[in-house]
């Protein structure tokens, strides 16, 4: 009865960790990528959501009236669009897929390592190994959009094979593949891999439970499968085309190993290295769900392999390469291989300060100023700049050299950017188009208007890819190997704006010329900023559009 009683309280006890534990990592992901929405992606998934439930949300967009991708998670998250404003729907759906991310992590560290903050250890590391430790650009904390709820449940999938409850990993990785058929899935097949060599080494086929499980999780997968499969054309040569934009046009950067930033693989292989270390100093302590971990991560730099061969050896006219590398053979090892680093890392540390007596001191001190130095230099780069990162990575900011004029007027370019959007939203018909800046990705997110075309929003089913890179070309041609619309003749902007119905055009003036560029011309209205006001951006009326 005594016996009972402690190990009520030790669970109990553990519980309290769990939940403090989780809530700190929360703590660290708000501090660390807290941000205003929108975030990077939230400006192109949310507005997809939103215009998915309502149809007259900007209606004419030509993204927005694309075929629709990722059908799970409008379904499970889009109506939140008619009962809220989009920020709002950002902040709720950062603090779901948080909470399932950080609670799968520290889970996962506390399975590993026993000890108090062993939890926030692996996810705190993790974090860091993934910001800076990437090859590919993959990320896991950030925005709100379907896959960081596709690696909370893989997580938590693979929390799940560590106890060998297998069938569990096979529900909750078809649900991740649901959200996201590729971040769900590729961690899957790496599940799958690692369990078929554990079935080889006992030497015992899986029960009748477990493969009704896999059958359950294949179903779930579906619903992020079907949907992707129905974007492909039926014809092989419009498909071909699209595959190749898609690859070397718009997601180089992500697909082509060859595209990717020098220090990025330099990062990410000296991970890999460290990865190799932590195994081998973790020998006198492994487990076998260290080999589980460590086995998916091996698996995933399987996949960087093939990617790699494919792209060399097929070489970049090859259609089969293109139709190939559309798979993102480099993310899941972005994501994998971080984790399995954070893991050996947290099992080597903590057993060493346990063997040298030094407990929590160690461990803490480590943590302390692991964090510390993550969130501080975090904080610090928001607080100099503290724009929404969809807006970070797109507006122009202010050159001046003095940091607190810079700070202020890159904030005084981005007001007058939303104060142009919201002008547009306040002052025309729901159904209006705008030609728009180059380098941006949230007017619709501001103005709730659509436009004729942006970089960021590119449909996923292969006629309207190609129809968005022509819009691209035409709108935004290439003049003396630059683009942008202030490199385009006026005729060419009002073309434009006549060929694909946009009534409206919001043009950067960050120059005298650039602020007097429609004096006289009868075709075109100056709508905003007010006259004798100064805007860096202006909005004009065009005549003659419809």
């Amino acid at each position: 009865m005594v016996r009972l009683e402690k190990q009520v309280q030790t669970k109990r006890r553990v519980n309290w960790w769990f939940l403090l534990e989780t809530v700190l990592l929360v703590g660290v992901f708000w501090l660390s990528h807290g941000s205003p929405p929108p975030d990077v992606n939230e400006s192109h998934y949310l507005i997809k959501a939103k215009h998915y439930w309502n149809p007259e949300f900007a209606p004419t967009d030509f993204f927005l009236s694309s075929a629709d991708a990722h059908l799970v998670f409008y379904w499970a998250f889009g109506w939140l669009t008619l009962l809220m404003d989009l920020e709002a729907v950002a902040w709720i759906g950062r603090l779901f897929s948080w909470t399932l991310l950080a609670a799968s992590l520290v889970s996962i560290g506390r399975r590993i390592a026993q000890p108090a903050m062993s939890g926030l250890f692996v996810g705190g590391l993790f974090v860091v190994l993934t910001e800076y430790g990437h090859m590919a650009g993959e990320w896991v904390i950030g925005g709100f959009e379907g896959k960081t709820v596709a690696y909370g449940l893989s997580f938590w999938a693979i929390r799940a094979s560590l106890d060998r409850r297998w069938g569990v990993s096979w529900v909750l990785g078809g649900l991740a593949s649901a959200f996201h058929v590729l971040a769900g899935g590729w961690i899957v097949l790496c599940l799958l891999v690692v369990r078929a060599m554990g079935v080889r080494k006992e030497l015992k086929l899986p029960c009748t439970q477990e493969w009704g499980c896999l059958i359950l999780g294949g179903v779930l997968a579906l619903g992020g499968l079907v949907p992707g499969l129905l974007l492909s054309s039926g014809n092989a040569d419009v498909a071909a085309e699209a595959n190749r934009l898609y690859v070397h046009v718009r997601l180089p950067h992500h697909l082509v190993i060859t595209s990717f930033a020098t220090h990025r693989v330099v990062a990410f292989f000296s991970l890999v290295c460290g990865l190799g270390l932590a195994w081998f100093f973790s020998a006198k302590w492994r487990q076998d769900e260290h080999g589980v971990v460590a086995g998916l991560a091996t698996t995933s730099l399987l996949l960087v392999v093939i990617g790699i061969l494919v792209t060399l050896l097929l070489g970049n006219d090859s259609p089969i390469q293109h139709s190939l590398l559309r798979f993102y053979f480099y993310r899941t090892s972005d994501v994998l291989v971080p984790l399995a680093a954070a893991v050996l890392a947290c099992v080597v540390v903590f057993n060493v300060s346990k063997e040298i007596g030094s407990g929590i001191r160690l461990r803490g001190s480590i943590l302390v100023l692991l964090l510390g130095i993550y969130v501080g230099e975090s904080l610090h780069r928001r607080y100099w700049d503290p724009r929404p990162r969809g807006d970070v990575l797109t507006l122009p900011a202010s050159r001046k050299a003095d940091p607190v004029a810079r700070r202020d007027n890159t904030m005084r370019i981005h007001r007058h950017w939303k104060l142009a959007c919201q002008w547009i939203r306040n002052n025309t018909p729901s159904d209006a188009i705008a030609l728009t800046p180059l380098r941006q990705q949230t007017f619709k997110w501001y103005s709730q208007r659509g436009e004729i075309v942006t970089r960021k929003d590119m449909p996923q089913d292969a006629i309207s890819l190609l129809q968005w890179h022509e819009r691209r070309e035409s709108v935004y041609p290439m003049v003396d190997d630059r683009r942008g619309l202030s490199r385009v003749s006026n005729d060419e902007l009002i073309q434009s704006c006549h060929k694909y119905g946009a009534d409206y055009m919001v043009l950067t003036q960050f120059s005298e010329e650039s602020r007097n560029r429609f004096d006289g011309d009868f075709r075109v209205r100056k709508m905003f900023p007010p006259e004798g006001k100064f805007s860096y951006y202006a909005v004009f009326r065009v005549y003659g559009s419809k």
